[in-house]
């Protein structure tokens, strides 16, 4: 019985969508390779090491509890503020984390795109790995603040996936679009902290939707990360009432972000010439 010969066609032109997707399963094991090194790269010649995934969230939970919740006399309806505040930032700080280091992960691995070819969507999905692990980590100081304050979890933790998946999705949806438009001109890149640092103030990560008028409570409604933020306390304790805004703006943010990744995909052989 003869063999069938397997032929192989190289093009310059991109992949469709569906051959990318099979490129990048193909190449998913470097994705645990760079994201070992990006952790390895993180915590060395640090003392404390991995330990900084926790003392980084619980210095943002004292600093906000302390002067908004001691000082401002913030309250949220029926949920400690401490909680409030750190199940806000969990979600917060995996956000920011993939944003930053997705954004710039094309220039941080410059030496290794020129000598090797791979899906360069590979590279911020290996951040995405790093923030599942210190997103794991971070969520260890729930529980000390769960039993102190008595409060249950609530049954809607079974959507955990959905909101993780949500919450990488807000992140991942910008760091494609920035990256197709920054690998020729970085200055998305150095006005993105300026983004980040004025984003906050439209989400509830540290106070109550509640303190919006109701002409700018739509703000909320429209941003997908604040999104996020009411349904990781919706998820843990219940807090507040499902909305469906939130289906609607994971559908779209979904959209965006494969669409992104499509761009991406075209522009991606372009990036080794401008790094």
């Amino acid at each position: 019985m003869m063999l069938e010969k397997k032929i192989k066609t190289i093009s310059s032109e991109p992949d469709n969508f569906i051959t990318y997707f099979k490129k990048i399963w193909d190449y998913k094991s470097l994705i645990w390779v760079f994201a070992l090194r990006d952790l390895k790269v993180k915590y060395a010649q640090t003392l404390l090491g991995i330990s900084w995934s926790i003392i980084q969230p619980l210095t943002g939970l004292i600093m906000y509890s302390f002067f908004f919740g001691y000082i401002l006399k913030w309250e949220t309806d029926e949920l400690p503020f401490s909680l409030y505040v750190l199940s806000g930032l969990i979600g917060w700080n995996f956000f920011t984390y993939i944003i930053y280091q997705g954004s710039s992960s094309i220039q941080d691995s410059s030496q290794t795109i020129k000598k090797i070819y791979f899906p360069k969507s590979i590279l911020p999905f290996s951040k995405v790995i790093v923030a599942l692990i210190e997103l794991l980590i971070s969520t260890l100081i729930l529980i000390p603040l769960i039993i102190y304050y008595n409060i249950n979890l609530s049954w809607n933790i079974i959507w955990l996936p959905i909101v993780i998946l949500f919450n990488m999705l807000c992140a991942l949806t910008p760091v494609f679009w920035i990256a197709i438009f920054a690998y020729k001109k970085r200055d998305l890149l150095h006005l993105l902290p300026y983004f980040i640092t004025f984003g906050i103030w439209l989400t509830p990560v540290f106070f109550s939707s509640n303190i919006f008028p109701n002409k700018l409570k739509i703000i909320i409604d429209l941003n997908p990360i604040a999104n996020v933020i009411e349904m990781w306390r919706w998820m843990l304790f219940g807090f507040g009432s499902f909305n469906k805004i939130w289906l609607i703006n994971l559908f779209i943010v979904s959209i965006t972000c494969i669409t992104g990744m499509y761009i991406y995909n075209k522009n991606e052989d372009n990036f080794s010439d401008f790094i």
